[in-house]
């Protein structure tokens, strides 16, 4: 039922819009560009689409395919934005060979952005009338701060959603989360060679550093999970001192700790506090603070709940074999709406060099995605 030509030149199209996260990248157009072309296919598609600004440039577009009533409301949803090109020869060519198409976003997602827009020219077509509401999503800034999806739950609430994230067309029930933490050592200033004033914040926080790789090493035993794989943790950023011949009066890191189900942003802050007080029961002259910067929830949904199930038989209907379960090792919005209450599962197309050099996917896959994504729509909101 899919229309084959449709979605892949779409998925053409879509790939030469620049729309490259600003934040990560000040090259990057942002997602209004590829919202407005968006919204306009949905309108000559007689879907129903706005669009909502939620800073300058950048953009959400939501669709809404409205039910007869009585049925269950379902969200197909992906992310506009891509993270950034440097590196690649032709970022935005939308090359197609030997069955792939190339550029940035091709696999991460606007194969999936393609898939989602298929569904709607089917379902349109065919005048299929569903129940219940589908909503098509696509929002901004997921590569960065996921404000998009922040915005979107504030006006939008389904009963359950299927985010289409890369996944092989392989069925994601869980993924990693994530924290990241300052941590601030202090010291005094002084003198380089007034060493009986001086205390040096720099090398106090390396006995912190220590406690915190001896930890990492511990972490995979302790917290891990079947399908997202172990918990972890580093530190990205170290910065101390003001000048040389002067003893550092501070000293920051930023700890990153990727989460797995299960975990809270409680949990993990007490984990580290009580390292800094082993830290500071060794030495009395470490004093440090901590302040939580950003965190994003890990999130799993069970196998047996009804999206998961109406999926898993989508997957089986249409590709004629049993549904693989992954997990996901990286964060995903999938997150923001499983805490506002919608039950939410991940899948989406085949593909590979996800935030590499050389980006591409799968075009059978994506034409196989719209399809799972039909058959789960009509079945769930009917």
């Amino acid at each position: 039922m899919i229309d084959r030509n449709f979605t892949i030149q779409t998925l053409q199209k879509l790939v030469q819009i620049n729309s490259v996260n600003p934040m990560l990248d000040n090259s990057g157009h942002g997602e209004e560009e590829i919202g407005r072309y968006i919204h306009s296919l949905l309108t000559d598609l007689g879907v129903s689409s706005e669009i909502t600004e939620i800073e300058p440039g950048r953009v959400n577009v939501t669709g809404i395919i409205k039910g007869n009533g009585g049925g269950k409301s379902l969200m197909l949803n992906a992310h506009m934005d891509t993270v950034g090109t440097k590196g690649m020869s032709d970022p935005f060519s939308g090359r197609i060979s030997h069955g792939n198409l190339y550029g940035r976003g091709a696999y991460d997602m606007k194969g999936s952005i393609a898939a989602i827009l298929a569904v709607a020219k089917a379902l349109q077509d065919k005048q299929i009338k569903l129940s219940g509401d589908l909503v098509l999503s696509f929002v901004a800034d997921e590569e960065y701060e996921s404000a998009g999806a922040q915005e979107l739950i504030k006006s939008i609430k389904t009963d359950a959603a299927i985010v289409t994230e890369p996944t092989d067309l392989g069925i994601c029930t869980a993924h990693r989360g994530f924290g990241i933490y300052k941590i601030s050592a202090f010291g005094k200033t002084a003198h380089g060679g007034n060493h009986h004033i001086g205390i040096d914040a720099n090398m106090l926080t390396g006995l912190l550093l220590a406690e915190l790789w001896n930890w990492s090493k511990k972490l995979p035993a302790l917290k891990s999970h079947p399908l997202c794989g172990d918990a972890s943790m580093h530190v990205p950023l170290v910065d101390g001192g003001r000048s040389l011949f002067v003893y550092s009066h501070e000293c920051s890191i930023h700890a990153e700790r990727r989460t797995v189900p299960g975990e809270t942003e409680k949990s993990v802050r007490q984990e580290l506090q009580k390292l800094i007080d082993t830290v500071s029961e060794k030495e009395p002259l470490f004093k440090a603070k901590i302040e939580p910067v950003l965190w994003r929830s890990p999130y799993e949904i069970s196998a047996q709940s009804e999206i998961v199930k109406i999926l898993a038989g989508s997957v089986t209907d249409f590709l004629q074999e049993q549904p693989h379960y992954i997990g996901h090792t990286w964060w995903e919005d999938s997150a923001i709406f499983g805490e506002a209450g919608i039950e939410t599962v991940i899948i989406g197309p085949k593909g590979g060099g996800i935030h590499e050099d050389v980006e591409w996917v799968e075009l059978h896959s994506v034409c196989d995605l719209a399809e799972i994504l039909l058959h789960s729509s009509t079945s769930f909101c009917s």
